[in-house]
């Protein structure tokens, strides 16, 4: 009878421990990118899907309060920069949060490389997210994020803004 009711008292505690949001993951992104090129007065926009992997690790602090990093690669395709780009970004975020119960609400900090068939640029990103813990290894989350780049292309200053709207699923191991 004591372990039964020791059992009952603990169960509890076991069940938030799925909440834990520590330790390192792995998974697939997908989403659309809204891309705006401007050049003086030229302005282009164009929406494409996307879709991408993503590994990262997070830290515990105390009180909720979570700290991680992610590596992230997406890739898309937009067509009013001329005939179909493939644009490649790859992002090294910098992640802080606050946990409640299953769910992880945070900001994105951190800096992105654009490869735009063949052009290269680096960048900053930023953005918003929230996690949420579907099971104890199973991670769902959305993620809206801004990335801004400068080219120089023939003597000519080109701005890059994509606006990102990503869905994700991840592992947590």
């Amino acid at each position: 009878m004591i372990s039964s009711v020791a059992a009952v008292m603990i169960a509890p505690g076991i069940a938030t421990a799925d909440d834990d949001w520590a330790g390192v993951y792995a998974g697939i992104h997908f989403g659309a990118a809204d891309g705006d090129l401007s050049s003086g007065s030229a302005k282009l926009s164009d929406h494409s899907a996307v879709y991408g992997l993503q590994l990262g690790y997070n830290y515990s602090l105390a009180n909720n309060w979570i700290v991680g990093s992610e590596l992230s690669y997406s890739t898309a395709e937009f067509s009013a920069f001329g005939p179909s780009k493939d644009m490649d970004t790859t992002r090294l975020k910098l992640k802080a949060g606050y946990a409640v119960g299953a769910a992880m609400y945070y900001g994105v900090l951190g800096y992105s490389h654009i490869d735009l068939d063949g052009k290269n640029e680096s960048g900053a990103t930023y953005g918003l997210g929230v996690g949420y813990k579907a099971t104890g290894s199973i991670v769902l989350n959305a993620e809206l994020l801004r990335d801004g780049f400068d080219f120089e292309s023939s003597g000519t200053d080109v701005d890059v803004d994509v606006t990102t709207l990503l869905f994700g699923v991840s592992y947590q191991f």
